[in-house]
């Protein structure tokens, strides 16, 4: 993503306070994400609710950049709409797959793997 966005800055007339705007945009994506699939996973291995409810949380403004990136951007190369469309269809299925395994470990009444019962 940051490949193509120095790519567009450089062939394409952007004019400066857009590229910049673009940028800090574009900044937290990385963050976010890795925290995103991190929580989500380590909810899945811990079977903890917690956890698979903040990947959730985040998994939205993952999306609104998404949306931003797809729709609101100055220019969309082709590429670009491709990137877009296959990690929104990850994130939404990811998104999807951890409310079902919320319900899941919350109604199944077992406790976690690596907590005891008294």
């Amino acid at each position: 993503m940051f490949i193509l966005f120095f790519y567009k800055g450089t062939i394409l007339p952007y004019p400066r306070y857009v590229r910049v705007m673009e940028f800090f945009i574009i900044i937290p994506f990385a963050p976010i994400e890795y925290l995103r699939i991190s929580w989500g996973s380590r909810g899945n291995l811990l079977e903890s609710t917690a956890f698979l409810a903040l990947s959730t949380i985040l998994s939205v403004p993952i999306i609104i950049i998404l949306v931003y990136l797809e729709f609101f951007q100055n220019y969309v190369l082709f590429i670009e709409e491709i990137f877009t469309y296959v990690v929104g269809f990850f994130v939404i299925l990811q998104t999807l797959l951890s409310l079902v395994l919320s319900i899941t470990f919350s109604s199944s009444g077992q406790p976690a793997s690596g907590q005891r019962t008294s």
